[in-house]
């Protein structure tokens, strides 16, 4: 009996002493796939990034209001209304943007390149800019800078409105056209770079957002003669995005 104990416990000893030494094989092995993996990058060439990211700040807005008076001159009986006038409010809010970049990768730190997006404010926006980056390391997760600067298109056309509702002088007026033209923007970025395969990254970003915008209302008249104002406003927004880029 004694025997058989012996040979038993022997058996069990050596069956987990294989299964340790195959796992700690496979486990190097594993490891040595993964490092293979992130180790064959190449320290330079050419790179696009898809990114989204949500831009966050104050905004203001303009809705339309209409008092109530009470009852109405003309009857005891019957509520009145007053003369509609805009309300302007102080929000926060959140705009998607989505944007596609490419460049080169002089060596492993810095890269340069540019590139184009779109971005949903309360009238869309059309980015296009160039960008500079500096990567701490290539082969493992780094923190890295970036900047970005250009020009952010609006409205192709002035648009046509019946009764048009403004966050800024006159508020409000009818028959009328708006065009929004935009203009020049600066984005300062950082982030961490986490590698995921030799010709692929995952990037998450924080940044802070200037954005110059360029309104104009007009309405035209008899004689050839017009009415126009114009807008000039100053986004300040902080942004967090996550991105994909292939090398």
């Amino acid at each position: 009996m004694k025997k058989i104990s012996i040979t038993i416990i022997a058996i069990i000893i050596a069956s987990a002493s294989f299964a340790q030494i195959n796992e700690e094989n496979k486990s190097g092995t594993d490891r040595k796939e993964t490092r293979h993996l992130i180790n064959n990058r190449k320290s330079s060439g050419f790179y696009s990034t898809m990114q989204v990211s949500l831009l966050m700040g104050n905004h203001q807005y303009a809705e339309r209001y209409v008092p109530y008076s009470g009852y109405s001159s003309s009857s005891s009986m019957l509520p009145g209304w007053g003369i509609p006038y805009p309300m302007v409010d102080t929000r926060f809010s959140v705009s998607p943007s989505f944007t596609l970049s490419g460049g080169y990768r002089f060596n492993e730190h810095w890269a340069a390149g540019a590139g184009a997006g779109i971005e949903i404010f309360d009238h869309n926006l059309y980015p296009l800019f160039a960008e500079l980056k500096y990567t701490l390391w290539d082969n493992r997760i780094s923190p890295y800078l970036a900047l970005k600067g250009g020009y952010a298109f609006g409205d192709l056309k002035a648009k046509h409105h019946e009764k048009l509702w403004l966050n800024w002088r006159p508020y409000y007026i009818e028959d009328a056209t708006l065009r929004n033209f935009g203009g020049r923007m600066l984005h300062p970025e950082i982030g961490i770079k986490v590698p995921l395969y030799d010709y692929c990254d995952l990037l998450f970003s924080a940044a802070y957002r200037y954005q110059e915008k360029r309104s104009v209302a007009r309405r035209d008249r008899e004689s050839n003669q017009f009415d126009e104002w114009e807008h000039n406003e100053k986004l300040n927004k902080l942004s967090f995005g996550v991105a994909i880029m292939f090398r």
